[in-house]
């Protein structure tokens, strides 16, 4: 089976797990996060011990990457390749298989956020909202009015033993951090069109630690 054709059976798995967790949070029923965290593909999960790989590549690697400074390169070299001269390195989330390169866009917003597997150095963009609702970086659709951020952190129940860190603006919804004990462990997304609600815990594990390189 060819690239393209595993590309879009992913995306299309995508849309339809993210659609039942949208639905899910709508209505009220069990949590994403209770029903697919920490289940068949959460924490631990089958799907989280996967995702050393991104989505897609849009930048093969050279072999091992070491450190958190060289999977922000290697993010910056990715989308590059794609047009987008302008972002720059925010922070890298550190996980046991993969890096996590937060992006800096314009006008107070952030830009795609990408995987960097460390044993690869293969880059690509993250799976979920990264790629689903994102507005400019992705395949969202824009709509009328957007929630302010005290809007859409109140429509997060945080799982047991976790609290709702910073948000962050992304083009077309926000994005917590989920703390345990005051540590990052995890993130939140909350859509603007419809104010669907997804915990990453679906497909990634706990991270380790986070790099800041501007502090």
């Amino acid at each position: 089976m060819g690239q393209r054709a595993l590309l879009v059976i992913s995306l299309g798995l995508i849309a339809v797990w993210i659609g039942l967790a949208v639905g899910l949070s709508a209505c009220g029923a069990t949590s994403p996060w209770n029903m697919m965290g920490n289940g068949m593909m959460g924490g631990g999960g089958m799907m989280a011990d996967r995702m050393g790989e991104p989505m897609m590549v849009w930048q093969a690697g050279q072999g091992r990457v070491a450190s958190p400074e060289a999977a922000g390169q290697a993010a910056i070299t990715a989308v590059r390749r794609q047009g987008w001269d302008w972002l720059t390195v925010d922070e890298v989330h550190i996980f046991p298989a993969f890096f996590e390169v937060e992006l800096n866009d314009r006008n107070g917003f952030k830009g795609p956020e990408v995987y960097v597997n460390r044993s690869t150095g293969d880059a690509g963009p993250e799976m979920g909202p990264n790629m689903m609702w994102d507005t400019r970086y992705g395949m969202g659709a824009t709509c009328g009015q957007a929630p302010s951020e005290a809007q859409a952190r109140a429509g997060v129940a945080p799982p047991a033993g976790l609290s709702l860190g910073d948000g962050e603006r992304h083009h077309g919804y926000w994005e917590f951090e989920l703390k345990r004990a005051g540590q990052v462990v995890n993130q939140v997304n909350v859509q603007d069109c419809g104010s669907g609600v997804v915990f990453e815990a679906a497909w990634q594990p706990d991270m380790v630690s986070t790099y800041a390189p501007n502090g």
